[in-house]
């Protein structure tokens, strides 16, 4: 009897212990349990705001698209009214004097005063030149410059360009100087484009000096692996590099430009790989550097 009662008590025992364990066991198993439930119901929440982010980022590409779009249309009406105006302003001037011109031109016809007659169509003659003028910088301006360049000699097109305003540098008394050495210089560009940019370079230069006590423009060249035309006046200065090249910018009076020659200029000679900056010079006055790649002989 004391066997099978220490036989029933090792049991007893034993199946205490084993539900005892049984019981930590299940206790661990059910904390692991809703440990794993809680970082369900965290991943699931964390994937839910990682949804809405993803959500609010598309909304806010969407948003900022779409105010980027407003804006570029906005910028180019704007630039459109811009233009118009500048335009219709440079244009309604020779109108109105044609129209004056006219109306006297037809007085004197008919008091038979030809002479006097010829002198007022002459003067239509300047204004029509001039409203060719403002039409060929528009047309200028938007073309695409996919003419063939080939090899020019910088000194002949400035020579070029020169011939065609010498006689308004002699009238306003401007000191003209050419410095460079001997032996041709060559670029590859087109010539007509690139006299268009030394001709506009040339105007600047002479309305810059107006004013001037003694009046001088000088153009260098100098020519390394990049040949550099510079133009520089003993004028005041540029005050406003930010908008210098922004077409229809312009310090001039109304009536003596739309301020697309800059930008003109500046256009042509990236469309020839270079570039057009400028700069005051420390003794006064400013400077237009024209830079273009050189073009060794063929």
């Amino acid at each position: 009897a004391g066997i099978f009662s220490e036989w029933v008590f090792g049991i007893l025992a034993f199946t205490g212990f084993f539900s005892l364990a049984m019981f930590f066991s299940n206790q661990r198993i059910r904390s692991r349990l809703i440990g794993i439930s809680r970082e369900s119901d965290e991943l699931k929440q964390l994937n839910m705001r990682l949804q809405s982010e993803v959500e609010q980022r598309k909304q806010a590409q969407e948003s900022l698209a779409y105010a980027e779009q407003t804006l570029e249309q906005s910028s180019k009406l704007a630039a459109l009214g811009q233009m118009s105006a500048a335009v219709a302003h440079e244009l309604n001037q020779p109108l109105a004097a044609m129209k004056t011109y006219m109306a006297g031109a037809n007085m004197l016809m008919e008091r038979h005063r030809t002479e006097e007659a010829k002198t007022a169509f002459s003067r239509l003659d300047g204004l029509i030149d001039r409203m060719t003028t403002i039409t060929k910088q528009l047309k200028s301006y938007a073309g695409k410059g996919a003419d063939a360049l080939e090899p020019v000699d910088v000194k002949q097109a400035l020579s070029s360009a020169f011939s065609l305003v010498a006689q308004d540098y002699r009238s306003h008394s401007i000191s003209y100087k050419e410095v460079f050495d001997s032996g041709d210089v060559l670029v590859l560009a087109d010539r007509v484009r690139l006299e268009q940019v030394f001709i506009n370079l040339l105007r600047n230069a002479r309305d810059a000096v107006q004013g001037v006590a003694f009046p001088q423009v000088t153009v260098v060249i100098e020519s390394y692996s990049t040949v550099h035309i510079k133009f520089q006046d003993n004028g005041h200065g540029i005050d406003d590099f930010e908008n210098l090249f922004e077409p229809f910018y312009t310090t001039k009076r109304p009536g003596d430009g739309i301020g697309l020659g800059l930008a003109i200029s500046s256009g042509i000679i990236a469309d020839f790989n270079g570039r057009l900056i400028a700069q005051n010079l420390s003794h006064g006055g400013a400077e237009f550097d024209v830079q273009l790649p050189y073009s060794p002989k063929s």
